[in-house]
């Protein structure tokens, strides 16, 4: 995939600033609706059925959009179960889940994946029975097997059927500690007054964020019917106010470098008014960037609501800028990541079967 240069991307995203931010009036672009579910069919009838729904909490933020209307393998959740919210992002692997299905309406094994992902993680958060999250991901792919003719589900060792990524957190709306988990190269953040920390640590080959933008490193763990995969799980004390949140890699992954996808951040954040007009202003300028299905969930933990988070996060915005200038080349793009990555990897949790290696 060709990603943009730091010139190419300043200006997609000035013009769409200008272009978008005074127009408080318009709406969210609507979904088309998709084809028709093959009668009878319970399960393909609930994935068509799931929408990506946002909390009216004032704390809470869902952008989920595809870039071919109704094809769209990312998949998103919001939800709350008494005090506990859980928040998750899901993309389905289009490359090794590229074929399509008669029994999903013509649509891609990836496509189904993330939303039966979907489904499952939700039910089992809601449910709350002390049941394992892998397990009932594990069983909601497994069924999209199931429903495949004999002969139709892909064959050779790369392959993988029904393959998604995950990423995803739960926590008490009160804060303290978070649950996260993920597979594959979706990943959870933090943003708080000292900057982006990326939480969940990628399945991949190369596990350092900003050569992973030049090199696009393959994933070596990922949610999928034909094979076994690990769902990590990690708990991080969140010890300051902080927008917690999961995203999928067309949010990220198309940028030159960890410290600009912090400035888009922040920098649609500085030009909202309310956490409508940041959601709009967000997801604007991630479409102005991305090649790719892009989901974003967010929770926002200790400010109160968007107008603290967005005066707290006042001043990170000008040392980001002083700091780390966009108009640096490669050379000194890597030098401010060097000096960049101690803070942006401060959170990082890496598996305990990788650290038993180490």
């Amino acid at each position: 995939m060709r990603r943009l240069n730091i010139g190419e991307i300043g200006e997609q995203l000035d013009k769409w600033f200008r272009r978008a931010m005074p127009k408080h009036e318009a709406d969210d672009p609507a979904t088309p609706p998709e084809a028709a579910a093959p009668a009878g069919d319970g399960l393909f009838a609930a994935l068509l059925e799931l929408e990506a729904t946002e909390p009216d909490d004032g704390r809470t933020l869902v952008i989920c959009q595809a870039q071919d209307a109704g094809k769209g393998e990312d998949s998103c959740l919001a939800v709350r179960n008494g005090k506990r919210v859980f928040l998750g992002a899901f993309d389905g692997c289009g490359g090794s889940g590229a074929k399509v299905y008669s029994s999903f309406g013509g649509h891609t094994g990836a496509w189904a994946a993330s939303r039966a992902a979907t489904l499952a993680a939700r039910d089992w958060f809601l449910r709350d029975d002390g049941g394992d999250l892998a397990d009932a991901i594990d069983r909601a792919l497994q069924d999209c097997k199931a429903r495949q003719p004999a002969g139709q589900l892909l064959m050779g060792s790369l392959s993988r059927e029904f393959p998604t990524t995950v990423a995803a957190f739960a926590m008490s709306v009160d804060g303290g500690e978070a649950a996260f988990y993920w597979c594959g190269d979706s990943r959870c953040y933090a943003l708080d007054a000292d900057g982006l920390h990326q939480i969940t640590a990628d399945d991949a080959a190369i596990r350092d964020a900003m050569r992973n933008l030049r090199e696009d490193a393959p994933m070596t763990n990922v949610a999928c019917a034909s094979r076994p995969f690990v769902l990590h799980q990690a708990e991080v004390k969140l010890e300051k106010p902080a927008l917690i949140f999961a995203a999928t890699d067309g949010c990220f992954g198309y940028l030159p470098s960890p410290m600009a996808f912090e400035r888009l951040l922040l920098k649609s954040m500085r030009r909202a008014s309310n956490l409508r007009d940041w959601k709009r202003a967000l997801d604007g300028a991630i479409r102005a960037v991305s090649g790719d299905d892009y989901t974003l969930t967010a929770w926002i933990h200790g400010f109160g609501d968007f107008k603290r988070m967005k005066k707290a996060l006042a001043g990170r915005l000008a040392a980001l800028e002083r700091d780390y200038p966009v108009e640096a080349g490669e050379e000194a793009l890597f030098a401010q990541w060097e000096r960049y990555r101690p803070g942006y990897e401060r959170l990082l949790q890496i598996p305990d079967s990788e650290r038993d290696e180490t």
